[in-house]
């Protein structure tokens, strides 16, 4: 075998190792304007209930023909906890919120910016010292989210100023439950805790839900039934089983340049299917998020190349 050829079988495995990822975030992006829709026939409450309630039925029926389903170890339930309610329920239940105020299209741009939270949290509550390649990406998501938020703030409209706030709030949940698994790397949750924290998600969530909404309109849940399906089965649970197993054997920095086409597709299927416009400060924020994200994650090898 030549060379050429070793080389070519090489890129092309390469490749192939980051299909699964790459469906991922178009399945992730597409999730936005799928939730648009189920918002038109119920509260977000029941929808969030409904998305983690089917993706831990889904998951448990799925590991568990994989003979994968364990209990979570004591080690592994704080965790469990915290991503289930934080980075699941909080998340989900405040982004779903906003998308009553905001275009889908928009407010997954704000809610995926989680890095003006990671950074400055990793430092204040880890003892972490980012380096300034990383408060440099932390400036330019500043500066993005900033450029989206502005116009909203200078015509003071009160729904909209909500919505980018619940935002902020899902993307500042997400974070500190990132900011929870740093300090316990230790422990390394796996694909088997998917269905616990779909399960931890969703017993608050229905909770609320029966507390702020009452009973569920069963009529309602039945016509939005492929919109569950998406959001639930398909890009909770099957979707993180997959990510998990992924991004496990990809470098760090690619998953995370990756992760920025989720807020982009959601952008494009956003002006397609809702007619949201992409406008001038909305393109700007985002290219500066991009590079926030681009930067965070090459900031370990620009940090090499500098020292030298």
């Amino acid at each position: 075998m030549s060379v050429s050829t070793s080389a070519g079988s090489a890129r092309s495995a390469g490749f192939k190792s980051f299909l699964p990822l790459i469906g991922a975030v178009f399945i992730w992006g597409g999730n936005w304007p799928v939730m648009k829709f189920g918002l038109s026939h119920v509260s977000p409450l029941w929808f969030a209930a409904l998305r983690f309630g089917s993706a831990a039925l889904i998951s448990f029926v799925v590991l568990g023909a994989l003979q994968r389903v364990r209990l979570p170890s004591r080690q592994e339930w704080p965790l469990v906890i915290g991503v289930g309610l934080l980075q699941m329920g909080a998340f989900t239940a405040l982004a779903l919120w906003a998308l009553q105020y905001v275009a889908p299209g928009r407010a997954s741009v704000v809610a995926y910016a989680t890095a003006i939270w990671v950074i400055p949290l990793s430092s204040l509550v880890l003892g972490e010292r980012p380096s300034r390649w990383q408060w440099l990406a932390t400036a330019f998501s500043y500066a993005g989210i900033g450029v989206i938020v502005a116009p909203a703030l200078g015509d003071w409209e009160l729904h909209t100023v909500m919505g980018l706030t619940m935002l902020l709030g899902a993307s500042l949940a997400w974070s500190v439950s990132i900011i929870q698994l740093r300090a316990n790397r230790h422990v390394r949750l796996g694909a088997e805790m998917i269905p616990w924290e779909c399960a931890v998600a969703t017993a608050p969530l229905v909770l609320l839900a029966v507390l702020r909404d009452g009973a569920p309109d069963l009529a309602a849940m039945a016509e939005i039934w492929p919109a569950v399906l998406y959001t639930g089965p398909l890009a909770t649970a099957l979707t993180f089983i997959v990510v998990l197993n992924v991004t496990q054997t990809l470098p760090p920095a690619a998953t995370s340049i990756a992760m920025l086409g989720v807020p982009l597709i959601g952008l494009v299927l956003s002006a397609l299917a809702w007619h949201e416009q992409i406008s001038a400060d909305l393109s700007t924020g985002l290219g500066l998020i991009a590079m926030g994200v681009i930067t965070t994650a090459l900031a370990p090898r620009l940090g090499r190349l500098a020292s030298r």
